[in-house]
Formats: structure tokens, C-alpha cells, sequence
């Protein structure tokens, strides 16, 4: 039986090109460290966070990875193409492509009656990976070649709760999509998988899900009883992108350590 992740890492990766979007920092920023260590060469997409993605090109050096990092702003989606023309050229071509970025929008609809709120998350967190996926299909089509996409959803995607309908709307429509690129464009050779991670600290959440109280509280409705790491959700996406998903296609892998499996029942001895 061949191997497909083998001692040297997850089969398929080393030399691939990969355009990682929102990679300044938490999961996108853990999706760059392991992708780098596999030996892809990255394109690292930011917006405002200049010191975050400095800080992610530091941290690839330990690898000696090959990264290079350009800004868009994806609420301007007038911008998504020269961007994606740029990401494409700088390795003369991509063979992944990781739409990360995204913003987590907090707010009930009696707050925001005129959607200003939920039309900027739809842009960022749905219109910008369609665009980008779009082009990123036609460009491997008209040279020929195959290509993967993960698309980093969330589980409120698939169950949510109050003051995220921006969000929630915005990711399960991601699902959804996720399912439709996958269809039309499998007989191209382009898989398109998503990753919907659960509750998974980064910098913004770090202090407040570190306090014993938010622990007790996340942790007790988790049968594995823990947070997410952003290594672990890189190791996802690599895995997504390897050879061992070569017949993976539509699908969306979720890690949130049994949340959504766990549901809202009462807990039982």
C-alpha cells in the first residue's frame, strides 16, 4: 500500500506554491508555519497588520521556507484581481489556494437594520473567496494544470447562536459554495474542501479564553475538553492539500474537539 504522510511530512506538499489569504496572524499565520515546514512556497496575503505578518515571515525562517507577503484590502473587490495577478505571477503560477481571511462580526440584526455590518462581513468573509477561487479555477485551467482550494469556514457555519447572523450567514454560504465549486470544477482536477474550526485562541481571544471561568465553560461542553491550537488547524489544511485527499473533494472537515457533535443537551453522569 503507498504511503501518503510518511516521515518526510504529508505527501504532495514540498515545492508547492500556495496563496495563503489573512495569514497576519492566528490561523492563517499557524496555516503558513506548518505549510512552510512541508516545504511549500507561500504567497502570504495581509491587510492592515504589517507587524503580524512580519512576524509570520519571521517564523518561517526556521524552515527555510520560501514566502513572499502581499496587502489587499477585501472590502475593495474592485482590487481582487490585480491582487490574485500578482499572487499568481511571483512563483509563475499557484497550486493552492487557502482563503483564510476573514472578520468575525458581532451584532443582532435590531442593531443593525440596514446591514452596513453584514454587507462588509458577506465582502470579506464570502465575496472575496468567490472572486478569488474564480480566478484561481480559470487560471489553472487555461494552463492546464490542477489545483486545490480550502476554504477556512467555522462551525457557525453548520450551528450558531445569538449576535452572529453576519457571520454565521457568511460561513455557511461559504459551506455551500464550497460544495458547488467542488462540483463544478472536479473535472478540471480542482478540489475545493473546507476546514471549519471551532473555538481555536488567537490574539484577540487569548486573554479572555485563558481566564478559568471561559475555560470551564468552553471545556465542559467539549468531549476532547479543550481548545483548538492554530498549529492544529494548519496541520488540517495541509492535510486537505496533500496527496491523501486526492479523491476528497466537497467536503468539509470539521475540528472543533466534538463540539457540534456534543449539542446543547443537558450534561449526564
Amino acid at each position: 500500500m503507498q504511503t501518503l504522510i510518511g516521515e518526510n511530512g504529508y505527501k504532495g506538499l514540498k515545492g508547492k506554491r500556495v496563496l495563503i489569504t489573512g495569514a497576519s496572524s492566528g490561523i492563517g499565520a499557524g496555516m503558513a508555519r506548518v505549510l512552510a515546514r512541508e516545504g511549500a512556497r507561500l504567497v502570504l496575503h495581509y491587510n492592515r497588520n504589517a507587524e503580524g505578518i512580519e512576524r509570520t515571515m519571521q517564523s518561517l525562517r526556521d524552515y527555510d521556507g520560501q514566502a513572499q507577503m502581499l496587502r489587499c484590502d477585501f472590502r475593495q473587490l474592485d482590487r481582487l484581481e490585480s491582487f490574485f495577478k500578482q499572487a499568481w505571477s511571483i512563483y509563475e503560477g499557484l497550486d493552492a489556494l487557502v482563503n483564510n481571511a476573514g472578520i468575525v462580526t458581532k451584532t443582532t440584526a435590531l442593531n443593525d437594520p440596514f446591514g452596513e455590518q453584514f454587507s462588509d462581513t458577506l465582502k470579506v468573509n464570502l465575496q472575496a473567496p468567490y472572486q478569488l477561487s474564480t480566478a484561481f479555477a480559470q487560471a489553472c485551467i487555461s494552463a492546464g494544470q490542477s489545483g486545490a482550494i480550502v476554504n477556512n469556514t467555522s462551525i457557525h457555519g453548520q450551528a450558531t447562536c445569538e449576535w452572529f447572523s453576519a457571520y454565521a450567514a457568511s460561513k455557511a454560504g461559504l459551506d455551500a459554495m464550497t460544495k458547488v465549486q467542488a462540483v463544478e470544477w472536479g473535472r478540471h482536477g480542482i478540489r475545493v474542501n473546507g476546514l471549519a474550526p471551532g473555538v481555536v485562541p488567537v490574539e484577540r481571544t487569548q486573554t479572555i479564553l485563558s481566564e478559568a471561568k471561559m475555560q470551564q465553560k468552553w471545556h465542559d461542553q467539549m468531549p476532547l475538553g479543550r481548545y483548538g491550537t492554530t498549529e492544529e488547524m494548519g496541520e488540517a489544511t495541509a492535510f486537505l492539500l496533500s496527496d491523501a485527499c486526492n479523491w476528497m473533494t466537497g467536503s468539509i472537515l470539521t475540528m472543533d474537539g466534538g463540539l457540534i457533535a456534543r449539542g446543547n443537551y443537558p450534561g449526564r453522569e
